[in-house]
């Protein structure tokens, strides 16, 4: 099985009680994860296949970085075809040239990014989607106007040290500004959240903003509609997200790239901090398999290493190969939700 699902307690007792069946999801959650992602594309289109249609109750999407960006896929009429052009737009960006790309280079890259998965319609279909509603988390920078210089590095810095010693400090460096519907579902608890109303004017900034890597891009001035500042990656507190937020009744749906959860950026060195068996009650994991991904091509989920290692056509070819090969996953969603599979159901390791 290539596939690994995990649930807590509560979820566990409702799939084993009423079956696995989408109305069972009230909510979608996407990690930050930048190349990673392209292990769920392929799965990304069977779940618009099965989550999708039919569906009466609104299902809130919450998503990070390139969680938000796989989220404003999936809320177009056709979703399939929106992965289909973000897919291809992730993988074939360049930057070519013999030295390392500026911040403003591949800020303008993740904006083409954005826009061509989109499409010429995309901005009216999601903010017309009252089914589908997006939650794109960034984070707003409290020290500065500037993502660059030696002073943001320091405080940077100063940041990772702080939330080594408590996730809560971060809260003197970044605000969390949540651009959503007004009627969407989802209330943090932990660090707390500022709204901002999803519109035409904000939507694609705040998609750059969410996915705008601090020291990598320049982040995103401004957005309208929120408390004015520097807009950095949402992903910054909320990596692989700590579930500490209320949402409607109903499980969450996790697609994610591996078999464990690393709340905030900063936490990935601390293998200790996880979110709490309490917190994921309701989550319902689904990942690849730490097998599966040993077999894939260069023995690993794609990532920014990759940039670094990698020609811009090794990188490319690779990346292709990888998508092809998470077909299998494809496969085997397919086959669970079909009940052709059996389904084996593990809980979180505490």
């Amino acid at each position: 099985m290539p596939l690994i699902i995990r649930a807590g307690r509560s979820a566990r007792q409702q799939i084993a009680s009423e079956g696995w069946h989408a109305e069972a999801f009230s909510t979608l959650v996407g990690a930050s994860g930048g190349p990673k992602w392209l292990v769920l594309s392929r799965m990304d289109r069977a779940l618009a296949e099965w989550l999708l249609p039919g569906r009466t109750a609104p299902l809130d999407l919450l998503g990070s970085s390139i969680g938000s960006f796989r989220h404003a896929a999936l809320s177009l009429e056709d979703p399939g075809a929106a992965i289909a052009r973000l897919e291809r737009a992730y993988v074939e960006q360049r930057y070519d040239g013999p030295e390392r790309p500026s911040q403003a280079d591949v800020s303008a890259a993740t904006a083409r990014i954005i826009a061509e998965a989109l499409g010429a319609n995309g901005e009216a279909e999601l903010l017309r989607n009252r089914l589908l509603r997006n939650h794109v988390v960034t984070a707003r920078w409290r020290l500065g106007r500037t993502g660059a210089g030696l002073a943001f590095r320091l405080a940077l810095g100063a940041s990772a040290l702080a939330n080594a010693l408590s996730r809560r400090s971060l809260g003197a460096f970044f605000e969390r500004v949540v651009f959503a519907p007004e009627e969407g579902g989802i209330r943090f608890v932990s660090l707390g959240a500022a709204r901002s109303e999803l519109s035409g004017s904000n939507l694609q900034p705040a998609l750059l903003a969410s996915g705008s890597i601090p020291l990598l891009m320049e982040g995103v001035q401004d957005p309208q509609s929120a408390p004015a500042g520097l807009y950095l990656d949402g992903g910054i507190l909320d990596y692989h997200f700590d579930f500490r937020f209320c949402t409607a009744p109903g499980l969450i749906l996790y697609p994610h790239f591996f078999d464990r959860i690393t709340p905030g950026w900063f936490d990935k060195p601390l293998r200790y901090r996880k979110p709490s068996l309490a917190d994921l009650d309701k989550v319902v994991m689904v990942s690849p398999s730490p097998e599966f991904v040993r077999s894939l091509p260069g023995g690993k989920v794609p990532d920014r290493a990759d940039f670094e290692e990698l020609s811009t056509d090794a990188r490319q070819k690779r990346w292709w190969e990888v998508i092809e090969r998470c077909g299998e996953l494809e496969a085997a969603i397919r086959e669970l939700w079909a009940g052709e599979r059996t389904l084996v159901i593990r809980p979180f390791e505490g």
